[in-house]
């Protein structure tokens, strides 16, 4: 409910920090937890199927969150999702008081559904950030919500690398439940509502009357299903590097916690400069479907080099590429999603994009997994590489030759 430009714009900075504080918590625990899983005998395919769990759930949940978050609010979802975070951070870390193994990893896997369940914390914030920006700013505002993931992945990481390096390996769960909880107490205090009544009463008129449209039908929208197709793609090939990469360098190269979590600061801060500061001048001057298209040929071309990459310097090198390829093309995906989207339907686009997305984190995981351990160690930048080059033939030939089309007829 922004009344003004300058309301906007502290919503909006609001929205960035909240986004920040959550990304922080979520980053200490991702390069911690498939080495955590492994001290109660998590094999690799069980570490793959662990980190899908939260997909699964995520999967199910999103767009139900998002058609709730249009008829309700922004504001109370994120509020429901914070605290839902917090108890899964907190139970991942009480993991560690237990003395049996598997019934610590079935601890762990009910921890990162619950996370899954209420995890359309990202998902809301872009909704949220759409909400506040007219459509000349959306990618802008979209890229501001990135840079904050990416700062979140900088600071993250590395703080969880250190809290595990001089107390152990559980403790920075708990501190990401704090997190979690503070950020909910400072949204519930300052944000804003960014849904004016109206908009939810025609959003709950369109429930009422039964104007809800199945995920089928999303992929057969004439505007968006072949950017939920892309966006699909795009992110099994993302996930490929992002969640396996713990794993892969520990063995290949023998990394532990901090190391990864080290690695992992680095391709976030390398998105936090791409995001904060450089898709506004670019999408400006060449638009969002040459950005996209640069960012996923980046990203492809920097996948298939990576398994050639025999020492760790290499590696971090091409994993740059790959934070560079990632950042210009998340948030300029996302703005051509929400452009196309009408204004009563954006929070369940981005819900159902958050579910389309989850579907590509569970598949991704829990292939590499196996792969790595019956394919080739590699398996995952040689999955994640076929996948991005097939998200880029999708997009030229359903999406920029279709608009180069209709803007020469």
């Amino acid at each position: 409910m922004m009344s003004s430009p300058d309301q906007a714009r502290r919503a909006s900075l609001l929205i960035f920090i909240v986004t920040l504080v959550d990304q922080i918590g979520w980053g200490m625990v991702i390069p911690i937890l498939p080495t955590y899983a492994r001290t109660f005998g998590g094999s690799a395919v069980v570490v793959g199927w662990l980190l899908a769990s939260y997909s699964i759930a995520q999967l199910l949940f999103a767009p139900a969150i998002g058609r709730l978050s249009d008829r309700k609010g922004r504001k109370p979802l994120l509020l429901a999702c914070m605290g839902g975070s917090a108890v899964a951070a907190a139970a991942t870390g009480a993991a560690s008081l237990l003395t049996d193994g598997a019934f610590a990893l079935g601890v762990l896997f009910l921890a990162r559904a619950l996370d899954g369940v209420t995890g359309g914390n990202t998902a809301l914030a872009m909704s949220y950030a759409s909400d506040v920006s007219p459509p000349e700013r959306r990618a802008q505002s979209l890229g501001l919500i990135g840079a904050a993931i990416g700062l979140g992945y900088t600071i993250g990481p590395a703080l969880g690398g250190i809290i595990a390096h001089y107390t152990d390996a559980a403790t920075p769960f708990y501190v990401a439940a704090g997190l979690a909880l503070s950020n909910a107490l400072v949204m519930w205090w300052l944000l804003p509502e960014s849904l004016s009544p109206e908009q939810r009463a025609e959003a709950t008129l369109q429930h009422q009357e039964g104007h809800i449209t199945s995920l089928g039908n999303w992929f057969r929208h004439p505007q968006l299903g072949s950017l939920l197709i892309i966006n699909f793609l795009f992110i099994v090939a993302a996930s490929c590097y992002q969640m396996m990469l713990p794993l892969y360098t520990n063995l290949r190269f023998g990394l532990g916690e901090r190391d990864n979590s080290y690695l992992f600061a680095f391709l976030g801060l390398t998105m936090t400069v791409v995001q904060g500061g450089c898709i506004r001048p670019l999408v400006h001057r060449f638009g969002e479907r040459t950005i996209f298209a640069v960012g996923i040929g980046l990203l492809t071309v920097t996948l298939a080099v990576a398994p050639f990459a025999d020492t760790v310097t290499g590696l971090v090198w091409l994993c740059g590429g790959m934070g560079v390829g990632t950042a210009l093309a998340n948030p300029t995906l996302l703005a051509l999603l929400t452009n196309r989207a009408a204004e009563d339907e954006r929070g369940e686009v981005l819900g159902v994009a958050a579910s389309v997305a989850s579907l590509g984190r569970i598949l991704a995981p829990a292939w590499c997994g196996y792969a790595m351990k019956h394919v080739s160690v590699a398996s995952p930048f040689v999955t994640g590489a076929s996948v991005a080059a097939l998200a880029a033939a999708v997009f030229l030939a359903f999406v920029a030759v279709k608009t180069t089309a209709s803007a020469r007829s």
